[in-house]
């Protein structure tokens, strides 16, 4: 009898700890899914300006910034001129109709680059505006 107590108490346990990090890992994969590093700073003009080093370019030194610009300060009335004086010029893969912006390596594995893609209708107001990993 000792012994059939002592399985069962190992099996809860055992459950209850699956159980556990399963629940973790579904919070941790809904925050990720939901905004994840890049909806972790509110937007800062001179912190998306700054001139960055060799080693700040190995991090994500925009990508806390992005979420916050795609649901706040981009809407349907933003032209391309609204968002060159905000975010500054694009980076150079960019084209009339969309415009690039790098946020750094968030990915948190150090070897995908991050950025800001702003897309334009042809009156040149933003249509749409995401976050893409390369």
């Amino acid at each position: 009898m000792v012994q059939v107590s002592k399985i069962v108490k190992w099996f809860f346990i055992f459950i209850g700890t699956a159980l556990g990090t399963f629940l973790a890992l579904c919070v941790f994969a809904f925050w990720y899914m939901s905004s994840g590093i890049f909806g972790v700073d509110s937007f800062d003009k001179q912190a998306w300006h700054k001139k960055t080093t060799n080693e700040q370019d190995a991090t994500c030194y925009r990508g806390g910034m992005a979420k916050d610009i795609v649901d706040k300060l981009l809407s349907s009335k933003t032209t391309r001129e609204d968002v060159v004086s905000l975010l500054g010029s694009p980076d150079g893969n960019s084209t009339e109709n969309s415009y690039s912006y790098g946020l750094g390596m968030c990915s948190g594995f150090g070897f995908d680059y991050d950025s800001l893609h702003i897309y334009f209708d042809d009156q040149g107001y933003v249509s749409h505006a995401k976050i893409m990993q390369h």
